[in-house]
């Protein structure tokens, strides 16, 4: 895995403090749907505290044409307070672990996020619609094509299990086939996401994760200034934060 000491790092400050670590690796900008510019984004992240982040902006394979000049950008970024790294969120095609990715957007990335964001064959917008799948099937497809995904050694973090599941069906976590994609995690060297925006359980993701020994990536899924880190500001966390 590319980067996978930042990994161990913040695996091992979460088992230490039962806690996220000041880290975001999941943030959007104006480059795709989030609201505010890459500048805009890392000033909150100085300002609140965070010591890296993660800019995975969502990108397609034909996403070539913008995505030199993205990358660019973050590069140009300070290196204090906080270390910016460049990303990409990419979704899962398909049950072999395909990702919607072009060669050359990976080559330019520090991380990769693989996210389920649709199932196989659907087009369009899905969001508001239950695709004619059960509540179910959708979970059982969902954690077929996250399976196959971490087969995958272009995928570095796993991102959000199950938010299709959760968001878009309204459904719960549904803990023991996340047991089950942990494993895969585990022997893979894969990252699990921990995700404000899906999991409303952060801290029982968090034991789960660590009671595997998975290496675990922490991500507010910001799409503008008021969720960056929004993860820490969960309440499951006990411990006081700096995060405001």
């Amino acid at each position: 895995m590319r980067q996978a000491e930042i990994f161990s790092e913040i695996t091992d400050f979460a088992r230490q403090n039962q806690r996220p670590a000041n880290v975001d690796f999941h943030m959007h900008t104006s480059y795709t749907d989030g609201a505010d510019s890459i500048a805009g984004m890392y000033g909150k992240s100085c300002e609140v505290g965070l010591e890296t982040i993660l800019f995975s902006e969502h990108a397609r394979y034909t996403s070539t044409d913008w995505f030199e000049t993205f990358a660019s950008e973050v590069r140009a970024l300070p290196k204090e307070p906080c270390r910016a790294l460049v990303g990409v969120e990419v979704k899962v095609e398909n049950f072999d672990g395909s990702l919607d990715l072009h060669p050359e957007i990976m080559s330019q990335c520090d991380l990769v996020i693989a996210s389920v964001h649709r199932f196989p064959g659907e087009e369009g917008q899905i969001m508001k619609t239950n695709g004619g799948f059960s509540l179910a099937e959708a979970e059982d497809l969902e954690f077929k094509l996250a399976m196959g995904a971490l087969d995958n050694p272009e995928l570095d973090i796993l991102g959000h299990p199950f938010g299709m599941t959760v968001r878009r069906f309204g459904g719960g976590l549904p803990w023991s086939k996340m047991q089950l994609l942990i494993g895969k995690a585990k022997e893979t060297g894969k990252a699990i996401e921990i995700n404000a925006r899906y999991h409303d359980e952060p801290k029982r993701l968090l034991k789960e994760c660590l009671d595997a020994g998975v290496l675990i990536s922490f991500g507010s899924n910001a799409h503008k200034l008021d969720e960056v880190a929004a993860l820490h500001r969960h309440s499951d966390w006990n411990v006081a934060q700096d995060h405001a």
